[in-house]
């Protein structure tokens, strides 16, 4: 099975708190990563929203949060995940998540990166790389809305 059948097969997994314990998952997954359910191996893929769709080189540069906001909707695209705009207390399926996404902008206007938050059964959750996830105990006091990270928005995840 190739890489990307690999994640299409695994993407949208709820996030078990054990599976981050193990070495390998805690240190090859990141915020993307679990933004999107997948634990496999492929950091190469998480490092760069747009690699798993193919549509971002990891050399180049992000140029606009829309430019992010597509490559993250072209990503899930592949993953054969549907992604909608969302709202914080919008009610959920039971097949739906929702995901924050922020944006790291320096000073002089450059991107420096991105960062997911992911909300699932009542518990917003985020995940650095090797590091295990971590509970957001209340996501309007802990929202990464200062510089340089900027709340783009919140994304509902379906399969």
């Amino acid at each position: 099975m190739d890489k990307i059948t690999a994640l299409q097969y695994q993407a949208h997994s709820k996030p078990l708190y054990e599976n981050y314990n193990q070495t390998n998952v805690r240190d090859n997954t990141n915020c993307y990563s679990h933004a999107l359910g997948l634990t496999l191996p492929y950091s190469e893929l998480y490092c760069r929203i747009g690699a798993i769709s193919g549509k971002k080189p990891i050399d180049q540069n992000y140029v606009s949060i829309e430019e992010i906001t597509r490559l993250l909707f072209w990503d899930c695209e592949t993953l054969q995940l549907e992604i909608k705009e969302s709202f914080l207390e919008e009610k959920l399926q039971e097949n739906q998540y929702q995901i924050a996404l922020f944006v790291k902008i320096w000073a002089n206007g450059t991107i420096g990166g991105c960062h997911f938050w992911r909300y699932e059964n009542g518990i917003w959750t985020e995940k650095w790389p090797r590091r295990k996830m971590y509970v957001i105990e209340d996501f309007q006091g802990e929202k990464l809305d200062y510089f340089p990270w900027h709340f783009v928005g919140i994304y509902k995840i379906s399969k």
